[in-house]
């Protein structure tokens, strides 16, 4: 009897500490405030970049890369490249920075096709809220141009924090 119930104090112990651990780590790991709204102004300002004004490596001829003859399955990866800026997802395959001038433009080349493409409404819905920054339904959008394109893996989960969105601008595009 003493002899379980030392074991069973010793597994309660390292419970504790375990827990503790977690929780202490989980603590000492949360951006602060500051850190936020750091990146949240980053992430502002990113969107507002002319595309003159980009790396040079980054600059894009909205006229040419986004024509006016778009294929519906290019303005879905184009959209779905964007959308992992926002998103977290298991897997990730395509990228494409968000900026106010790339979305306006494809939001123009989804109204010109919107009769043509067969999700055409669902493009402009998607472009409409971007263009105005909002991008609170960015897993919904991303989900529903991912399932259209038969996705089976890298369904987004969530809205990435700003400070991961922040990582994620600094991975993939500066360079």
């Amino acid at each position: 009897m003493k002899k379980t119930l030392i074991i069973f104090f010793i597994i309660v112990g390292v419970l504790a500490i375990g827990v503790g651990v977690y929780y202490l780590s989980k603590y000492l790991n949360e951006p602060s405030e500051e850190e936020i709204l750091d990146a949240q102004e980053q992430i502002e300002e990113e969107f507002k970049t002319a595309e003159v004004d980009m790396p040079e490596d980054d600059k894009l001829d909205l006229k040419i890369r986004f024509p006016d003859d778009l294929a519906e399955s290019n303005i879905q990866d184009i959209i779905h490249g964007m959308s992992h800026q926002k998103v977290a997802a298991e897997q990730k395959w395509g990228e494409y920075q968000i900026t106010q001038e790339r979305v306006e433009r494809l939001l123009e080349v989804a109204i010109l096709n919107k009769e043509k493409y067969i999700s055409g409404d669902a493009y402009v819905s998607i472009l409409e809220k971007w263009v105005q920054g909002d991008f609170s339904n960015a897993v919904l959008d991303h989900n529903y141009i991912w399932s259209l394109q038969g996705g089976n893996v890298g369904e987004a989960t969530r809205l990435l924090t700003p400070v991961e969105e922040k990582a994620y601008i600094e991975s993939h595009f500066k360079k």
